[in-house]
């Protein structure tokens, strides 16, 4: 991989390894769409950071990993370990591909720390943004359906979905826009290809100062939207997915297994507990679905109560955070999921969400 690509894969943890600890957690994050794991390096790095600045960590007692990666396809280069075995497959990938490799990337990193941790409680807290919160109700539900037929699955014990894109996509402002012209005869391969003609001789350090001048983009994430651009397959795939994200994105498919309202013994795993948090205005997420998932499968209320068991759906109204959170707000946002609305730390409540 050339030094100036970013990088396909971030997993950050102690690299001298804690030998039989009592439990290892995976924080496990799934981007949205441009799907490049580099524009969350500040927010995962955060993340990680109070992990390993708890109590639970200098004890030895329990361990925790921070990983994400690429969605397939978005790599800025195929020379990585995690493109190769990839791209095994055709290009671009489906919605219902990425899922399944995402599931599979899980079910592998579980492996690798079990092996290399010496524990058998390896418990993961799932992390999406936008259509990354859909992969994530998706990947639970296999998971969960996986471990129901009495096979070694992996125990998702909780979600934390970041402005959320789970239903009706194609009712958003952005949507709106969109649908019309994914519906244009070959219109993903003729942009992309447009996209390359463009930048072709545009050297990637100025393409890297046009993005930053005219987007305002900080320093680094102008750099990974101009490696996107120029990437082998970005722009096709990132446009592929939206298509897909469009048409299968519609009413909520989720059993009450995944909201909570099944009764939790009958299922070898505990529920997972899921957060929500929503912009106020968001132009990839329309306010009536938004209001109508609230109202219909959210908790609004405090942590007691008849409806404990329902996901915690919240929208910011106070701090302006927008769909694309990690271009500039990674380290508020990074706060807020760790210290969940209550003050709650995310450790105190991926402890809570082990059941």
């Amino acid at each position: 991989m050339a030094p100036d690509s970013p990088a396909s894969e971030i997993h950050l943890h102690n690299p001298i390894p804690t030998q039989n600890p009592k439990r290892a957690y995976i924080v496990f994050f799934i981007t949205g769409n441009p799907g490049l794991v580099e524009y969350y390096r500040t927010f995962l790095t955060h993340i990680y950071g109070s992990l390993a600045s708890s109590s639970f960590t200098s004890l030895g007692s329990t361990v925790f990993h921070v990983y994400g990666r690429s969605l397939s396809g978005f790599e800025a280069s195929l020379a990585s370990r995690t493109a190769k075995s990839d791209h095994e497959g055709h290009l671009p990938f489906s919605l219902q591909e990425q899922i399944s490799k995402a599931q599979d990337e899980l079910e592998n990193l579980v492996r690798e720390v079990k092996r290399v941790q010496g524990t058998q409680d390896v418990r993961v807290i799932l992390m999406g943004h936008s259509v990354g919160s859909y992969i994530l109700l998706e990947v639970t539900r296999r998971l969960r359906e996986k471990a129901k037929k009495g096979k070694d699955a992996v125990r998702v014990v909780g979600g934390v979905c970041l402005f959320p894109t789970v239903t009706h996509i194609a009712k958003s402002d952005s949507g709106k826009k969109a649908t019309p012209l994914f519906n244009i005869p070959h219109f993903t391969l003729g942009v992309s290809i447009l996209a390359k003609a463009l930048t072709f001789f545009i050297p990637l350090s100025f393409l890297t100062f046009l993005i930053q001048k005219f987007m305002s983009f900080p320093a680094d994430a102008a750099h990974i939207t101009a490696s996107f651009v120029k990437s082998p397959h970005g722009v096709r795939q990132a446009l592929h997915m939206a298509r897909d994200e469009m048409r299968e994105i519609t009413a909520d498919t989720w059993d009450n297994d995944i909201w909570g309202a099944l009764d939790p013994s009958t299922h070898p795993h505990p529920r997972p507990i899921l957060r929500f948090l929503f912009a106020k205005k968001d132009h990839w997420v329309a306010d009536e679905t938004r209001d109508e998932l609230m109202k219909v499968r959210g908790r609004l209320g405090d942590d007691s109560g008849d409806e404990v068991w329902k996901p915690k759906m919240e929208v910011d109204v106070e701090e302006g955070w927008v769909h694309g959170f990690c271009i500039k707000q990674s380290i508020p946002v990074a706060g807020r999921v760790t210290y969940w609305n209550s003050g709650t730390r995310l450790l105190g409540g991926g402890l809570r969400f082990s059941g």
